[in-house]
């Protein structure tokens, strides 16, 4: 039977999309034969974090060898691990494969390869912005930005820590294939990478999931509430009169100040703030709303949520960044802003408003998209990534 073990640094019912797809990923591979066991921040004997252990942790690295040696995997299959395991780990898995003979493919679920933050945003004076493809690879540029809304402080050490692993050591380049979600992604990581995978996340299986929409226009926010995904900015810009709800679903530090600027404007009947709910529920939420707004001033890799509303029959408002864009244009579905400018978020509301009483808000149709995301496509193209049979990665390392 072959092997693949998953390295995270959560656990997979732990954290959102990563830990989520994660667990995906494992539950298809087990049904096609595959053995799928997972190293997390859980299996650690001592999972304290301090400063030596954001850039180089050993207690990690000696637990993954051990874990190595036991399970012997075919393959080793990254998803996130600068927070709690460190790239240190990069080192260790380049030292045990030529004894241990496994691959080692990573699902880019964000773009920490690329640049120090994570979601692929820099600040200006506290104010997020998104990262562009083209400017990406600038050594400058990343000395003279800042890279996290926290402070210097945080921000330094996010560069010297990227710096460090992939700049200075090179870590990345033991990684036999990157699986891009998206083709924004792909374009940031091709030049970091030797060799990138165009793959997009599988679409949810929600054949059970019946939820009748309101008559009244509904919009809902999934995510979490932080600078740089940009719900309070949406808020700030939202037109006063306008006619419908909106839920949101989400935790984080910015949900007080969303909630005081509702209350100031008189949106508590209207705009109601749900929390952090179970993914069931969260996918009933989505259903029973007319549109999925994803405001981000970051460009999102992917959007799963984005997928799960297609998925079941909701329309999408959404910033004109990264894969959101990508996602929109691709599917032909959904509703393109620009977060910098109000009149652009207003001139969009608007044409849902129209589309919302004409009937054409609902009037799409998404099954061949779907389709070509089926579990079935991916779980088939992993297997080809796993076992190095992939034309279209070979193709893209070339280029």
């Amino acid at each position: 039977m072959r092997k693949v073990l998953h390295v995270n640094d959560y656990p997979a019912d732990q954290g959102g999309g990563a830990e989520l797809m994660m667990r995906r990923t494992m539950d298809l591979v087990r049904a096609v034969g595959w053995r799928a066991e997972a190293f997390t921040g859980a299996d650690l004997p001592d999972a304290r974090r301090t400063l030596r252990r954001y850039f180089d942790n050993p207690v990690a690295r000696r637990a993954l060898v051990a874990r190595l040696d036991e399970f012997r995997p075919d393959v080793v299959h990254l998803h996130n691990y600068y927070h709690l395991l460190s790239p240190g780990i990069l080192r260790e898995l380049a030292l045990r494969r030529p004894a241990l003979g496994f691959k080692v493919v990573m699902t880019a679920h964000d773009y920490h390869l690329a640049c120090p933050n994570s979601g692929g945003t820099w600040y200006r004076r506290g104010v997020p912005r998104a990262l562009e493809p083209a400017r990406s690879q600038s050594l400058w540029r990343l000395l003279t930005r800042r890279w996290d809304y926290r402070g210097p402080a945080y921000s330094l050490l996010k560069l010297l820590q990227h710096f460090w692993s992939y700049r200075w050591r090179d870590l990345a380049r033991g990684i036999d294939a990157i699986i891009c979600p998206s083709r924004f992604v792909q374009d940031l990581l091709r030049h970091k990478v030797r060799h990138t995978v165009l793959l997009p996340h599988p679409r949810p299986q929600l054949s059970s999931l019946h939820v009748e929409r309101p008559r009244e226009l509904r919009l809902v926010y999934v995510g979490r509430l932080e600078p740089e995904k940009g719900i309070r900015h949406f808020l700030e810009s939202f037109p006063a009169t306008w006619p419908g709800t909106l839920t949101i679903i989400g935790e984080g530090s910015e949900r007080s100040r969303c909630e005081r600027l509702c209350r100031k404007r008189g949106w508590q009947d209207r705009f109601f703030f749900l929390g952090r709910l179970p993914h069931e529920k969260t996918l009933a939420q989505i259903a029973a709303a007319h549109v999925l707004v994803l405001p981000s001033r970051c460009p999102e890799s992917f959007g799963l949520t984005l997928l799960e509303a297609l998925s079941v029959g909701t329309n999408l408002l959404v910033s004109h960044y990264g894969a959101m864009r990508e996602m929109v244009e691709t599917a032909g579905v959904g509703y393109l802003f620009d977060p910098e400018s109000p009149a652009s978020l207003h001139t969009q509301l608007r044409r849902i408003e129209r589309d919302f009483a004409s009937g054409a808000l609902q009037g799409f149709d998404v099954t061949q998209y779907l389709n070509e995301r089926s579990e079935a496509a991916y779980v088939r193209r992993l297997l080809n990534i796993y076992e190095g049979k992939d034309q279209v990665g070979a193709s893209n390392q070339a280029a």
